[in-house]
């Protein structure tokens, strides 16, 4: 029993003394995974939020990505989350952005910022504010979309589910986001 505990506890330590592959070599090429998980990461949205600099991360683990895009026709859809910790996955104070683009031209764009540790209300909300968002790079490559683009305007507060918006409660928002996202397969 103490060899498979011993085996057990041995297994766990390996990936934290594994050698870390140098980029560029051959044994690196085609697990962009690998490299980002082993570069220093760099928050993908940043500006201002109620008048205060802030800044978001795309966060990745294995096939699971925070930045992620379907295909339904001609439409692409990119869902986009960023957290405020460059590690953990926790929706409150996050940014939310999906935006919708036909013939690389952007066609509809929701933008969320939950207040609580759930994607749903109170939250700050772009339906019922009054927020521009302006999509100033797209690029497809393979299963990769690649999204450059600004958010600026005021989001309305969301009580409740089911309750519009409240145009008087309002925060101002002034991000700029520059996210590579990765298709979906179903």
């Amino acid at each position: 029993m103490w060899e498979k505990i011993a085996v057990a506890a041995i297994a766990w330590y390996l990936p934290a003394f594994a050698v870390e592959p140098v980029f560029g070599s051959s044994a690196d090429q085609g697990t962009d995974t690998t490299s980002s998980q082993n570069m220093e990461r760099v928050a993908q949205i940043k500006g201002a939020l109620d008048d205060e600099q802030r800044e978001w991360f795309i966060l990745s683990h294995g096939r699971d990505s925070s930045a992620s895009f379907v295909e339904s026709g001609d439409h692409i859809t990119v869902d986009i989350t960023g957290f405020v910790d460059d590690e953990k996955w926790e929706t409150q104070e996050s940014l939310s952005l999906s935006l919708t683009v036909s013939e690389e031209q952007l066609t509809s764009a929701t933008v969320l910022h939950p207040l609580g540790e759930t994607p749903s209300p109170p939250l700050y909300t772009s339906e019922g504010g009054d927020v521009e968002v302006t999509l100033t790079h797209y690029e497809r490559v393979n299963h990769r979309v690649y999204v450059a683009g600004s958010i600026k305007g005021a989001l309305a507060l969301q009580v409740q589910l089911g309750e519009p918006p409240h145009q008087e409660e309002t925060i101002a928002v002034d991000v700029t986001f520059d996210v590579e996202a990765q298709k979906v397969e179903f």
